[in-house]
């Protein structure tokens, strides 16, 4: 049997000030999936000051053996996301500690900011084409629909940012462009949506409303109530839900700040339905798939 791990990254114990400028930013997201026969999955990772212990992680699912990342997929390019990649392959004694064989990522050049300029992602395809050189992996964009079987584990990419003439209508916030896929192990299946916004959400609901059902559902956006979709959520109906959620945010989406927001209202129904919810600042988890 397999297993989805859900990283407990070092700014998921953030506990200051939340607000619009303060704390939004704060938690990282890494997940790393073992298949029945110990293939490593790499989703994101966190912030750079989780390279270290990512990597200690990886080692750990490798019994003392050198880690061998048979695939890396990065949802988006936010620093809480793949930090911890760039700090590793800047890190030489890190670098050396594992191997990668491909990389797979999709930073549209098409996406405008909200001055609507194009070339906004460039940074982002500059960093990854650093770490491929360092790291020797190859790299691809993944195309909607697409199904990649890793040692018995499924792959399917529901929501790619192929149509950025939908995404530059939505203010210039490059959570518009996340993945959006599931992982079928041999027992359950995981959606994981990245920091997916409601209308990559909606687009996938549209589109696969009848595939959604998982048991595991990784919350979008941390869990924060300025990303969600109730029709998503509705189809997908997970039992099991992780949150990659600071404390201080936490905190704030159960304090009643936000006790108006519709997205606050749909993810605290989301978290109240489910029999489990694993929050990040409670530590890493280990879920058999």
């Amino acid at each position: 049997m397999g297993k989805f791990i859900q990283y407990g990254t070092k700014e998921s114990q953030y506990n200051g000030p939340f607000d619009s400028k303060v704390g939004w930013s704060a938690a990282g997201m890494g997940d790393v999936i073992v298949t029945e026969n110990g293939k490593l999955i790499v989703v994101d990772g966190g912030c750079r000051n989780d390279a270290e212990a990512l990597v200690s992680l990886l080692e750990a699912q490798c019994e003392g053996k050198k880690p061998e990342i048979d695939t890396w997929i990065i949802t988006h390019p936010h620093g809480d996301h793949y930090g911890a990649l760039q700090q590793i392959c800047g890190t030489p004694e890190l670098a050396d500690r594992i191997s990668v064989k491909s990389f797979i990522y999709w930073f549209p050049m098409e996406f405008c900011n909200k001055d609507g300029v194009s070339g906004v992602l460039e940074y982002g395809n500059k960093d990854m084409e650093e770490i491929c050189r360092v790291t020797g992996a190859d790299s691809r964009r993944p195309a909607r629909d697409e199904k990649l079987n890793v040692d018995g584990t499924e792959i399917h990419f529901l929501y790619v940012p192929d149509d950025c003439s939908v995404l530059n209508t939505a203010g210039g916030n490059s959570n518009h462009c996340s993945l959006i896929f599931t992982v079928q192990g041999k027992d359950k299946k995981v959606m994981v949506t990245g920091d997916a916004y409601g209308r990559s959400m909606q687009i996938t609901a549209w589109r696969y409303h009848r595939a959604l059902k998982c048991d595991i559902l990784q919350m979008p956006h941390h869990a924060l109530c300025d990303s969600y979709c109730v029709d998503f959520y509705r189809y997908v109906n997970a039992e099991t839900v992780l949150m990659p959620i600071s404390i201080a945010g936490y905190r704030a989406m159960h304090s009643g700040m936000y006790e108006k927001s519709e997205g606050c209202i749909a993810n605290l129904c989301v978290e109240a339905r489910a029999d489990k919810v694993y929050k990040a600042f409670d530590g890493t988890v280990e879920l058999c798939i």
